[in-house]
């Protein structure tokens, strides 16, 4: 018998990790708890945001999902095949661009749609409880805010790559 946990009056969490590490700990719970909530209909935590954002974005280029979500190409063709054998995705071949692909959801993910974004729902609910209303959105805005200095941390990084100075400063550096 699976045994139930309550978090009781103290916290199993010590106060002094910083910030990376706690996002580390939410995240791999929140795997977990996808994964096992995802089984039933034969998907995965890895291929839950591309479910979620198909439903907002039809009919979408493959190449601009992988941009998206900054993934090599790669790795978002194989979450893609998964969901293609199950039935959640149609590739099409982009009349504009033979050598790119459209992706939509199909009629077997829509009809579970409600199910897969409900699962989240029970996700934030249990990670925010405690939380006034007003936390819950302070929450939610910084988590935005820290996405958003996530990204530009890493369009910064892949500039500074490409930059001949900091390529010749790299070098030197090396040296």
């Amino acid at each position: 018998m699976k045994q139930l946990y309550i978090r009781v009056l103290s916290s199993h969490i010590p106060d002094y990790l910083p910030p990376g590490p706690l996002i580390s700990i939410i995240n791999r719970a929140r795997v977990i708890f996808l994964n096992e909530k995802l089984k039933p209909f034969n998907l995965s935590a890895a291929q839950y945001p591309i479910f979620i954002y198909l439903l907002n974005h039809p009919d979408i280029i493959q190449e601009s999902m992988a941009r998206f979500f900054h993934l090599d190409k790669g790795a978002i063709a194989r979450t893609l095949k998964k969901m293609e054998d199950s039935g959640y995705i149609s590739r099409i071949v982009d009349p504009d661009n033979r050598r790119a692909f459209r992706i939509s959801l199909t009629e077997k993910a829509y009809k579970i749609a409600p199910d897969i974004s409900a699962i989240e729902e029970q996700w934030e609910v249990r990670i925010t409880r405690g939380l006034s209303p007003d936390e819950q959105a302070r929450y939610l805005s910084f988590l935005h805010n820290a996405a958003d200095n996530s990204i530009i941390a890493i369009k910064n990084l892949e500039c500074e790559s490409c930059n001949p100075i900091q390529q010749n400063l790299q070098a030197k550096k090396n040296q």
